[in-house]
């Protein structure tokens, strides 16, 4: 992302861009957009376009590090006591904005917004493996690995929800990942803890 301004202009022309780049999302691929499909979506012209961004990719990366970034705002207002993964929130949020995260599933936004979320989620769930279990000794399978397994597996499930289109509520999703992913998690703790 080029120079970052913070002048209310140059943020309301940030603002105008990608939001005609998220609703041309909606309505066709990211591969058959063009610079100029956005230009016209966001009535600017190309200097404005080029003073804020490379290219289109650049203005995709700026949607998913915003994305990536209030969710990070969310999972830090948690309740501790919720657990390692942040599986409820991410199955609410997702259910709240569903049509942009479809739209972002296809194509290349959706392997470049999984990628991000792999890396987000991952650190999210190793930095709180990492504090639950301080006193803990580390287990045979690093944090790093566990971490890199639970954010792989969440992200799966809740790709195949979407493209269900949701048949579950998030409530069910976050009971069934909870089930499915956790028990080896506890047993690799539980059994560090066990040995001499």
């Amino acid at each position: 992302m080029k120079q970052d301004k913070q002048d209310r202009r140059s943020q309301r022309t940030r603002h105008l861009i990608t939001t005609a780049t998220l609703e041309l999302l909606f309505e066709k691929r990211y591969e058959t957009i063009t610079v100029q499909d956005i230009l016209d979506r966001a009535g600017i012209g190309r200097s404005t376009f080029y003073t804020h961004y490379f290219d289109k990719e650049d203005v995709l990366t700026s949607i998913t590090e915003e994305m990536l970034e209030m969710l990070s705002q969310q999972f830090s207002q948690r309740n501790r006591g919720q657990g390692i993964v942040p599986s409820l929130e991410l199955f609410e949020h997702v259910q709240q904005h569903a049509q942009y995260f479809q739209a972002m599933l296809r194509g290349h936004t959706g392997e470049v917004l999984w990628e991000a979320a792999q890396t987000a989620l991952s650190k999210t769930i190793e930095q709180r493996l990492s504090t639950i279990y301080a006193e803990t000794p580390s287990p045979a399978i690093p944090w790093t690995l566990i971490a890199q397994y639970l954010a792989g597996a969440f992200l799966t499930l809740l790709r195949w929800w979407l493209k269900a289109e949701m048949p579950y509520t998030p409530e069910h999703m976050e009971k069934t990942f909870q089930q499915l992913a956790l028990p080896g998690i506890w047993g690799i703790v539980e059994e560090k803890r066990a040995s001499p």
